[in-house]
């Protein structure tokens, strides 16, 4: 079991690096407007991903980092779900990305606690 954890880990990673550049680079600017955020917001998150992967991605060598990273980053996609789903006014399946990488990272959170 503990290969799986480590593939899901590196899994995470690597989709909070892309999705976390892609929001910074602006590229998602518009759903941030479009549901009230500021700007800056879409700056904020992409950041909280990317340190959030990073997390992720260490985590397989340090635990601790695992938990935190898992943390924060199943507490960034309920938000983006919730966002979606009641801001945006878009419907589930528009928000289903991002419940199951909620989902993934409530998974590692158990793991390692």
């Amino acid at each position: 079991m503990g290969v799986i954890m480590i593939i899901l880990q590196i899994i995470l990673g690597i989709v909070f690096i892309i999705t976390g550049s892609k929001i910074v680079s602006g590229a998602m600017d518009k759903e941030f407007v479009r549901m009230g955020y500021p700007r800056i917001f879409n700056q904020i998150t992409g950041g909280i991903e990317l340190l959030g992967a990073l997390g992720m991605l260490f985590g397989i060598f340090y635990h601790l980092l695992a938990v935190g990273a898992s943390i924060i980053l199943g507490c960034t996609m309920l938000a983006g779900a919730l966002s979606l789903i009641f801001l945006g006014k878009d419907p589930i399946v528009k928000a289903l990305p991002a419940i199951i990488l909620f989902i993934l990272n409530v998974i590692v959170f158990i793991w390692y606690i």
